[in-house]
């Protein structure tokens, strides 16, 4: 399929899996848990129409940041109740259109929301469900980039910044659920079950009064190593949470992303140029860091796989055509001997690749294919050089 593919299409673009995004979520739906529970598919992983609306069709519900992750959601076919809104910088248009809808829950990380969201949906006549995103100080020992519960970062509430006895009285609010994320690309189970143990704790001292907290969501962050065999345990974490909830009547919530859809996803390119500089060789792309931002966002390699038959090995850095010193997607990397007209694959890049890309330098976006054994079907497609100006007025 490769080879017609790329006669077909020209690079750079994306090429999903559907069959990998299948299994992930399968597996996930078969885990022997003893309490009720829920996965919600991170959106900002990958937003695309298609790839939303083939995970929603296995019972998962959506985790949003934004109205246009929400509105996208919706339009995927995801149910208004099955959608949980979380992000640290939530504006008054999101706030407003999530109570509207009728969400599942809006998990707030800022208090001032609550009086807003309280008020906005008096006006309106509605009660709106939230949560609070707990700040629970643990490390997740992952990238520092890509660690979110640590105390002095910008997610979440501490706990003794919370009162929960006045949120009880707000007449259009109904705190249901406490939220937490402590990272990405956790591999240690353990990691996460110290942070579950914190949230448990404390919904178990709210309800001794308040009765309220009938929800807990413990977010995602179950990696994805591009290196390494390294992985979450999955059955070792699931018979800790059974033993952790024994008892417990929660209803549970998980916030997958990059687990899902990561390795279904690859990027493929062109070589462009292969020149020397002093004592490096650089192979230059037709793709950039404006199609897959993460190696100079966290200087990590991706997956590389060279499509051609030589068996000589060369040391390369791989770089795009940006006009930017830190558009690199790969540094030092040992690879067969490439030469210009040769394609690339970048792999892993299902997650944070398109959801990130950007049309830097006024380069269209690329074309996206969804594929499923032999079939396969474009699901975005390429941006014209008009798409580039269509929302600007001269």
């Amino acid at each position: 399929m490769t080879s017609k593919l790329l006669q077909e299409f020209s690079t750079p673009f994306y090429l999903y899996d559907e069959e990998v995004i299948q299994n992930k979520v399968l597996f996930l739906n078969s885990l022997d848990f003893k309490f009720d529970f829920k996965f919600h598919f991170a959106v900002k992983a990958n937003p695309n129409l298609a790839i939303l609306n083939l995970i929603k069709k296995y019972n998962f519900g959506a985790e949003v940041v934004s109205a246009g992750e929400l509105f996208k959601s919706l339009k995927a076919g995801f149910d208004p109740t099955s959608v949980i809104f979380d992000g640290p910088g939530k504006t008054e248009f999101d706030l407003k259109y999530a109570i509207t809808q009728q969400i599942k829950s809006i998990n707030v990380e800022n208090l001032e929301e609550i009086a807003f969201i309280n008020e906005y949906s008096l006006n309106k006549g509605l009660i709106t469900n939230i949560g609070i995103r707990i700040n629970p100080d643990i490390d997740a020992k992952t990238l520092d980039k890509i660690t979110t519960g640590k105390s002095g970062g910008k997610f979440g509430v501490s706990v003794d910044q919370i009162d929960f006895e006045s949120i009880a009285k707000f007449k259009g609010v109904r705190l249901t659920t406490l939220s937490e994320h402590i990272g990405s690309q956790i591999t240690d189970h353990n990691q996460l079950i110290s942070s579950y143990q914190k949230l448990i704790s404390l919904a178990d001292k709210i309800n001794t009064s308040l009765k309220t907290i009938q929800t807990l969501d413990f977010g995602g962050g179950f990696g994805v190593i591009d290196h390494s065999d390294k992985k979450l345990n999955f059955r070792d974490w699931q018979n800790d949470l059974n033993q952790l909830l024994d008892g417990k009547s929660y209803n549970i919530i998980f916030e997958p992303g990059r687990y899902v859809v990561a390795d279904s996803g690859e990027l493929y390119t062109k070589v462009l140029y292969v020149k020397k500089s002093g004592n490096k060789k650089i192979i230059i792309t037709d793709s950039s860091f404006s199609e897959y931002l993460r190696p100079a966002l966290y200087d990590i390699t991706p997956p590389i796989k060279v499509l051609n038959e030589s068996q000589d090995l060369e040391t390369y850095d791989i770089a795009g055509g940006i006009c930017e010193s830190t558009d690199y997607l790969a540094k030092d990397v040992q690879i067969p001997r490439v030469k210009q007209g040769d394609f690339i694959k970048l792999m892993n890049v299902g997650a944070y690749g398109s959801s990130m890309s950007s049309t830097y330098n006024s380069r269209p976006r690329p074309l996206e294919i969804l594929k499923n054994k032999e079939e396969y079907r474009v699901i975005r497609s390429r941006d014209t050089l008009e798409d580039l100006c269509k929302n600007e007025i001269m």
